[in-house]
């Protein structure tokens, strides 16, 4: 009989499911918040659902800051910028280049991890061998989970300790010869579980809808893996948090603030649009004219002509006082998503606390970044010590450090934020996002530099004029009490 259970959800999953896609949805970015409609940009009451052409301008003409991918590049690049030090067993020194079932190496691997875990405030890492291994030199596998992969894990207290001993998991593996009559796009569902035995078991499930047949998940397949001869007793799966490594999730996701005040600019941006459209149309009437006086073309060439001696002609106009206060309120989004960004690297220091304060405070505390850094970095540790452990190595001889030159900060938090927030509206490159994060003191100053035309190019070219005076003033410069741009869009 199919089994219902397999499509349940923990609670961690109900609560942030919806958080989770409106994040994916920002880092797709413009195309797909736009593709969403009213998902994201509520119709307005003025645009009846009658005329659908007047919302899908409405819609269109509003721009989606394209804030929230470029944040995650930079920190992801921000960390990577130097490769992560690997130190393996030389039976399995080649995970090092190739540690996923995809083939990707574990500096890419771990890449991914730390940019989701920014993201979503979840990752998971199965350590797994290849179902066709067969001699004593295979090595094992890392399978990478995201987020809304990971449906649901039951755990267990046992000898004072809490144990794993389930884990549901939506996957796309492959189906072997004998099931050709599934659906091709039948769901599929990886139950991780410790069976009655007390032994490691995996099993594949995959929806059942066939008419006539009670819907739910049909078991395929089950195997209890062993290593060297002998079964686990643990399930090899390691979730990855912002803050732990435990299976529940306790926090929001790390993106959720930034893609909210991202939705809300857009807001913004699709009434600011309109104001700017409609006070640009002037609209003209004509009053006390008869029906075939009515003019019905407009032009110099066209005169207006009425018996009515009261007939009045004339333009409507809006005077756009509001237009102001809506370019004011996106200004104040834009800054406030720089600051988020900003604290996301680093927590900053208080108003007026000393340079040297800030420095010795800094040291006590946690930015997002640096705790993330630490939390891949020990799950990917563990994951590895578990291979070595599979193959007869000596798990101690497993060392991993990942860069965090970046964790101590000079530089002050309004400079900071003001180069977030020009890098993020494209006034800057990435590349000099990193030059003046070393003239501040956050990234090491040994860091080689290639073509920054290049690296300008392959994130989409310099940004106009405009922005620049958005965000800097009308002479290129900054406001008053903030501090100067520190580079420019290319190098001399």
């Amino acid at each position: 009989m199919p089994d219902n259970t397999m499509d349940d959800t923990s609670r961690d999953y109900q609560k942030r499911h919806m958080q989770w896609a409106r994040i994916r949805d920002a880092i797709e970015g413009s195309d797909q918040i736009k593709s969403m409609s009213t998902a994201y940009l509520p119709r307005p009451d003025f645009l009846k659902k009658s005329h659908p052409d007047a919302y899908n301008a409405y819609r269109d003409r509003a721009e989606f800051f394209p804030v929230v991918d470029r944040t995650l590049r930079g920190m992801t690049g921000t960390i990577f910028r130097n490769d992560p030090k690997v130190e393996l067993p030389k039976r399995i020194e080649s995970m090092e280049d190739a540690a996923t079932n995809s083939g990707h190496s574990l500096n890419i691997m771990m890449q991914k991890a730390v940019r989701e875990v920014m993201a979503m405030g979840r990752h998971g890492i199965l350590v797994d061998f290849p179902t066709e291994a067969t001699t004593s030199l295979s090595v094992p596998y890392l399978s990478t989970y995201l987020a809304e992969n990971i449906r649901n894990q039951k755990t267990v207290f046992k000898d004072g300790k809490r144990k794993l001993v389930r884990v549901w998991l939506a996957d796309d593996f492959d189906l072997d010869d004998d099931e050709a009559g599934i659906a091709d796009d039948a769901e599929r569902r990886l139950e991780l579980v410790i069976n009655n035995d007390g032994h490691y078991e995996v099993r594949k499930w995959v929806s059942n809808g066939q008419k006539g047949k009670e819907a739910g998940f049909v078991m395929v397949s089950f195997n209890v893996p062993q290593v060297n001869g002998k079964p686990l007793t643990e399930i090899p799966f390691i979730f990855i948090n912002q803050n732990d490594l435990d299976p529940e999730m306790q926090l929001p996701p790390p993106m959720k603030e930034i893609v909210d005040t991202a939705i809300s600019h857009y807001r913004n941006s699709a009434d600011y649009e309109q104001a700017l459209f409609m006070s640009a149309q002037a609209t003209p009437y004509a009053m006390g004219f008869s029906d075939s006086e009515t003019p019905d073309t407009i032009g110099p060439s066209v005169v207006w002509q009425s018996t009515n001696e009261n007939a009045k002609v004339g333009f409507l106009e809006t005077t756009g006082a509001g237009i102001k206060h809506l370019r004011e309120a996106m200004t104040d989004k834009e800054h406030r998503m720089a600051v988020l960004g900003a604290l996301m690297m680093n927590d900053g220091k208080v108003r007026n606390e000393s340079a040297e304060t800030s420095k010795q405070r800094g040291r006590g505390e946690m930015s997002l970044m640096s705790s993330v850094v630490n939390m891949v970095e020990e799950a990917v540790t563990m994951a590895l010590k578990i291979a070595a452990e599979w193959t007869s190595s000596n798990p101690e001889e497993v060392e991993l450090k990942i860069n965090r030159d970046w964790v101590e900060v000079r530089m002050s938090p309004q400079e900071l934020k003001e180069l977030v927030m020009s890098w993020q509206a494209g006034a800057i490159s990435h590349r000099t996002l990193f030059t003046n994060l070393q003239r501040g003191e956050i990234v090491s100053m040994d860091r080689d530099f290639e073509d920054e035309v290049d690296e300008i190019d392959s994130e989409g070219g310099d940004m106009s004029a405009q922005v620049t005076t958005a965000l800097f003033g009308a002479a290129g410069t900054a406001p008053p009490g903030a501090p100067a741009p520190t580079g420019s869009g290319k190098d001399e």
